[in-house]
């Protein structure tokens, strides 16, 4: 029973060291290169954007009829229109907010 108990101790001891080691490195912020997020900012998400605009456009012009009597073709136009054009030309590049 004595040497279990031993063991036992010894066993905690070298956890508790190995896991204060350990736990200082979880404390520093890791700094993730943003590279490879701007290219597929760039290459991907921007052209993307460019895409729904013009499909949003065409969505917009489908909607007409439903928007014109509930007086909602301002928003719908916001929606489907202006916020995409927005996400792929006003947006700062690199973005700090996209990811």
């Amino acid at each position: 029973m004595k040497a279990l108990r031993n063991s036992t101790s010894l066993f905690l001891l070298i956890m508790f060291l190995i896991g204060f080691q350990i736990s200082s490195g979880w404390a520093q912020e890791m700094k993730v290169s943003n590279d490879e997020i701007n290219i597929l900012d760039l290459f991907i998400a921007r052209p993307l954007g460019i895409i729904a605009a013009a499909g949003g456009t065409c969505l917009f012009i489908a909607s007409l009829p439903f928007t014109l009597p509930t007086k909602s073709t301002g928003d719908v136009f916001n929606m489907f229109v202006v916020e995409p054009w927005k996400f792929s030309f006003v947006r700062d590049f690199p973005d700090e907010n996209i990811y």
